[in-house]
């Protein structure tokens, strides 16, 4: 379980990391996360659409977490 743990961490901040270039790290690094997840989902079930509705969703709360971040930061004052 705890190398679950390290190997989803370690997915997030490769995903951070691109996100720096894409000016969008969280929805980016969800992208990442939601993509190792369903090959995860695909590899133990082999079912597609079980994969691609956890892709869906993962990018889905990443696309969340960004607009929650971005109106947080205009609320504050920060651009």
């Amino acid at each position: 379980m705890t190398l679950g743990i390290v190997v989803f961490g370690a997915a997030f901040l490769v995903g951070l990391g691109l996100g720096t270039y894409t000016r969008r790290p969280l929805s980016t690094a969800f992208l990442v996360l939601g993509s190792f997840t369903a090959l995860l989902v695909l590899t133990a079930t082999g079912e597609v659409l079980g994969a691609a509705a956890v892709l869906a969703i993962v990018v889905l709360v990443g696309l969340v977490a960004e607009s929650v971040r971005e109106t947080f930061a205009l609320i504050v004052g920060r651009s």
